[in-house]
């Protein structure tokens, strides 16, 4: 099978706004990486502690590698990189919860935000779930699922360094941990809502989809004892 008869498989298959859809996937992981990189390069000279340096170094070489296996992944579907209308298929929310955390002077609020939820939340089931259901159009996504867990734990390690530091670090923790429950919810039963309920018929996605992502995000900040206990529960 060709490069090019994979995208006219999709849309043979699917319809032209499912090719549209895969497109979006792609576009806005790619240039999630390079808000990663970014947000990475700007605390590297504020971290002392030499581990949690290389962490951040660890971390954006990862996001290189997976960048331009972004890139190759549409390739291979048969649609040359340069060619894609990027402004198109980029959403605005994700380039807003991005510039949000490079404002931001709070590591604990980019810790939580970038490591554990954008990457080890709304990342790592979307990763998971077409990585492993449309292998063929998603190309090295388990790879890059088991990559993006790297992180989470670089996040967590620096993050319960910092909890243990002071009360108020908790208590801000806290805080940053309800603003992305929230907006969790209305990314989930807004934003997404109808492509998540397109993806469960077309089996992009399992229909527990949003279930399990409530789930991951619950497993994940309760790893900090962010969560009020029938949150956890």
């Amino acid at each position: 099978m060709s490069d090019t008869s994979l995208m006219d498989e999709i849309i043979e298959n699917y319809g032209r706004e499912t090719w549209d859809l895969v497109l979006t996937v792609y576009v806005n992981f790619y240039y999630s990486e390079l808000e990663i990189m970014d947000l990475c390069a700007r605390w590297v000279p504020r971290r002392t502690d030499l581990r949690e340096k290389s962490f951040l170094l660890h971390h954006a070489s990862d996001e290189i590698v997976h960048a331009r296996l972004f890139q190759e992944g549409v390739e291979r579907l048969g649609m040359p990189w340069h060619e894609i209308d990027h402004s198109r298929y980029r959403i605005d929310d994700i380039d807003q919860r991005f510039r949000k955390l490079y404002e931001s002077d709070d590591e604990l609020e980019v810790l939580i935000g970038l490591n554990l939820y954008s990457e080890g939340v709304l990342a790592m089931e979307e990763l998971y779930q077409l990585g492993r259901n449309k292998p063929e159009y998603f190309y090295q996504f388990d790879r890059i699922e088991r990559e993006e867990r790297r992180h989470v734990a670089f996040g967590i390690t620096v993050a319960k360094r910092l909890l243990a530091e002071s009360e108020e670090n908790k208590r801000r923790a806290v805080e940053h941990c309800k603003w992305y429950q929230e907006h969790l919810e209305n990314y989930l039963e807004g934003e997404l809502s109808q492509t998540i309920d397109w993806a469960v018929r077309a089996g992009f996605v399992t229909d527990d989809y949003i279930p399990r992502t409530r789930q991951r995000f619950r497993d994940t900040m309760g790893q900090l004892g962010l969560l009020e206990d029938d949150d956890a529960a």
